[in-house]
């Protein structure tokens, strides 16, 4: 930052009380600053009810007391420009730093905040702080907005898919068959993902193929298994129609588990005929339906990519390293993905003279640039926590872009790391007692006792609970109450009709 080489000034302001300066600049009122504080509170106006109130480098946080009167419901967060507040920082209920490491501010607060919050904020300057600090103020401002445009996407693709991921979730657990759980074990684990660079080291897996444990994306199984690999485990998390069609190929029948997510759209023979390893979102209705059946299951954490998914899943399961293969992150010049894939062999039919597979391969390396971008910044932003046990491994593939802290290994450099005496994750089965019929009857009658339930509404109609939290009019409030209860009386009858 422009201004790290100056120090802030300390001194008692006439009450008594400290004040501050900076070049001269004071960033509290030399005579009271404990009133200017309660006068800015006073004077910030909010034609919504926040969940979420940001200030700008308060400082001293002499507004934090009357912001709190101000915005009762609300969560107040700091956003520091200076360290040398940071003995104040205990007193807020978050506080972040333009000044973040490797991840970028936006991507601080996006991965603190839920969407809801985010789209329900306040954000505003204290004063002085943005006179004091005009080119980091700027800065700030761009990174809490890309900050919120992130969440109001996110939110409106949980609106649109939410009614489908409750039908997907009813589905899996009405039609469970063979249910398997599994047993940490200190090996290795390779998460084979379906980037251009998976082609290169699908020698080297096959090479050591038994001196680690093989977890393969859903795009990454039909490559793999068209080279004769058959991993330990595929794991698939997309509740969208066209994730299915990665588990659902020709000759796909193999001797793996399935880690599937509840919310997954899974073909129905594989319910019929593998066996599954049930995940299930903690924050998801999943998680209540698998209770209300005694179904065993391993809880994820919501990721934009299943690579995410599959990597918090890997680093619960080992006390090993866990090593990413074919992770690109990263639009790629020709295909987008390794072949032979899934939904290529699906496109490529529909290619003829005048829109050719050029020129459909050409337009898919721009499209994806936005959204590989938004999954790369996640593991980047989580790199802290990863590195040291999480690596990314190629045949010294040339990436375009790093993933933060998490150090990149060759093949020969992972052939010294890996542990010949380590113990593989085990698999164990599970008994499914009650039939079909009657798991389909507690589905059922445990929907109906959680349809109520803020918890319930908010994952099915995110955009009506948010427009209810954010509504100050009682009359209004009354009226949205009575929308929602309406589309949950809907929903419940679609969702008997399919159990």
């Amino acid at each position: 930052m422009e201004a790290s080489g100056s120090e802030i000034h300390f001194e008692n302001g006439k009450n008594g009380q400290l004040t501050c300066s900076f070049q001269g600049k004071y960033l509290h009122s030399k005579y009271n600053p404990q009133n200017e504080g309660e006068r800015f509170a006073q004077m910030l106006e909010a034609d919504f009810s926040p969940l979420c109130v940001f200030i700008i480098e308060p400082a001293l946080s002499y507004c934090l007391p009357a912001l709190k009167m101000r915005f009762p419901q609300a969560e107040i967060c700091a956003i520091r420009i200076r360290k040398e507040f940071k003995d104040y920082d205990s007193v807020w209920d978050h506080v972040f730093y333009f000044d973040s490491g490797f991840s970028s501010l936006g991507e601080c607060i996006f991965n603190s905040l839920s969407e809801e919050k985010l789209c329900s904020s306040l954000v505003f300057d204290w004063t002085a702080t943005k006179q004091a600090f005009p080119d980091e103020n700027i800065k700030i401002w761009a990174e809490i907005k890309n900050a919120i445009l992130k969440a109001r996407d996110v939110i409106g693709t949980r609106a649109f898919f939410s009614k489908r991921w409750l039908k997907n979730s009813l589905i899996f657990a009405s039609r469970l068959q063979k249910i398997y759980t599994i047993e940490k074990g200190s090996s290795s684990v390779i998460i084979a993902a379906s980037g251009p660079s998976l082609l290169s080291s699908i020698p080297f897996i096959k090479k050591f193929r038994k001196s680690f444990f093989l977890i393969a994306v859903s795009s990454a199984f039909m490559p793999l298994s068209a080279n004769e690999i058959v991993p330990d485990l595929v794991i698939s998390s997309d509740g969208g129609y066209w994730a299915k069609r990665h588990l659902d190929f020709p000759n796909s029948r193999a001797k793996t588990i399935f880690a599937l997510e509840a919310e997954s759209a899974i073909p129905g023979k594989i319910f019929e005929n593998e066996k599954i390893l049930p995940l299930f979102y903690q924050d998801g209705i999943e998680r209540h339906l698998l209770e209300a059946l005694k179904i065993k299951g391993i809880p994820t954490e919501r990721n934009g990519t299943v690579a995410g998914t599959a990597l918090q899943f890997a680093l619960s399961i080992t006390s090993g390293p866990v090593f990413l293969c074919g992770l690109d992150q990263a639009p790629a010049v020709s295909y987008q993905h390794t072949q032979p894939n899934a939904l290529e062999a699906g496109n490529e039919q529909k290619d003829f003279r005048l829109c050719t597979k050029e020129s459909r391969i050409s337009s898919s390396r721009f499209d994806s640039s936005a959204v590989l971008k938004i999954y790369r910044d996640w593991f980047v932003s989580n790199s802290n926590f990863f590195s040291g046990r999480v690596f990314r491994l190629s045949d010294n593939f040339n990436y375009q872009f790093s993933l933060g802290k998490i150090r990149e290994v060759s093949w020969e450099e992972f052939s010294k790391m890996k542990s010949e005496k380590a113990v593989f994750p085990s698999f164990h089965k599970c008994d499914i007692h009650k039939n079909r019929q009657e798991r389909k009857q507690i589905l059922s009658q445990k929907l109906a006792s959680i349809s109520e339930n803020e918890e319930f509404i908010s994952e099915v109609l995110p955009m009506d609970a948010l427009l209810i939290k954010r509504e100050i009019s009682p009359e209004k409030k009354n009226e949205l109450r009575i929308k929602i209860k309406e589309k949950i009386e809907k929903l419940l009858t679609e969702c008997n009709k399919l159990l």
